[in-house]
């Protein structure tokens, strides 16, 4: 899967600005924290994937703000694009990062560890676990926004035809303003292509880390007695990552494809967009008493 996604990035598109938009501006409401506890990346590469991966999504994030222009309100638009930036960086750093950093170490007594060392790796998997819930808490009021912008977005359309005051007599634009847009759209499409391919190339990222992992409830077997519903976790993180793989690998490109005033089109994807916002809401309730559970196991050992 990966090997069909890889394609070679233009130099313009390496110059990238990572948002076109201020993500950063409400931080503090789906933060909970001020700072960001993010792991060092495994690789090199690794980090400059996900570089290459925001900066793709931003590009797109900015070409479906500019679809969305004069058809609805601009408050609505960048909350639907703050949304998704802030979910695609929590999805990412929850496969490419977390995941396995926690599934990397044995969760299992070792014979030969000393009791110093046996500390030592249930301090490392209670903060990782801690991680992944404050990662998922975060994930709760980004798909809330998301799912409130969207319904906001469908009701404008469903009011106005898609169609605002500024639209209703346009003024034709001239023949020189075209051209020029038409220059510049086939100037842009490269770039285009090469955000397209780097978010399709951390999708598959994902995918292929997660693949390589063993299932929580295999991980966390001898704790299967305390904490029942450990498939829970493992069926939750893989509709998570399905959701994340139908918004940005699907439902976001689909946008670049829509002809203007196509507003059945329109429609559907806000309407895909709800739904997966709502997937991963109930994951998020899904996983909460198994995670906090499983807390409280290496919670308890580190504080002997």
């Amino acid at each position: 899967m990966k090997g069909q996604l890889s394609g070679e990035h233009s130099s313009g598109y390496d110059k990238l600005d990572t948002v076109a938009f201020s993500p950063f501006a409400v931080h503090t409401l789906v933060s909970g924290r001020h700072k960001e506890e993010r792991a060092p990346v495994g690789s090199e590469e690794s980090d400059e994937n996900h570089q290459l991966g925001v900066a793709g999504l931003a590009l797109i994030l900015g070409q479906v703000g500019s679809y969305f222009q004069q058809r609805t309100y601009a408050d609505d638009i960048d909350v639907l694009s703050f949304s998704l930036y802030h979910l695609f960086c929590r999805v990412d750093y929850l496969y490419r990062t977390v995941l396995p950093d926690l599934l990397s170490v044995s969760s299992a007594p070792i014979a030969e560890e000393s009791r110093f060392e046996d500390l030592l790796r249930h301090q490392h998997i209670w903060t990782k676990l801690r991680t992944i819930k404050y990662t998922l808490n975060r994930l709760e009021p980004l798909c809330n926004l998301l799912g409130d912008a969207t319904e906001c977005m469908l009701d404008v359309l469903d009011m106005t035809g898609g169609e605002t005051p500024a639209q209703k007599n346009p003024l034709s634009p001239p023949l020189s303003e075209e051209n020029e847009q038409e220059w510049m759209h086939t100037l842009s499409q490269e770039r285009q292509d090469g955000a397209l391919t780097a978010v399709m190339e951390s999708l598959a990222e994902w995918q292929e880390n997660y693949n390589d992992l063993t299932l929580m409830v295999d991980h966390f077997s001898h704790l299967i007695i305390a904490v029942p519903e450990l498939v829970q976790l493992d069926e939750a993180f893989t509709v998570v990552l399905d959701s994340a793989g139908a918004i940005f690998g699907d439902i976001l490109p689909s946008f670049q494809a829509l002809s203007t005033g196509d507003d059945d089109a329109v429609a559907t994807l806000l309407f895909d967009l709800m739904h997966q916002a709502d997937q991963l809401l109930a994951q998020y309730d899904a996983v909460l008493e198994p995670l906090h559970a499983l807390i409280e196991q290496f919670a308890l050992k580190s504080n002997r």
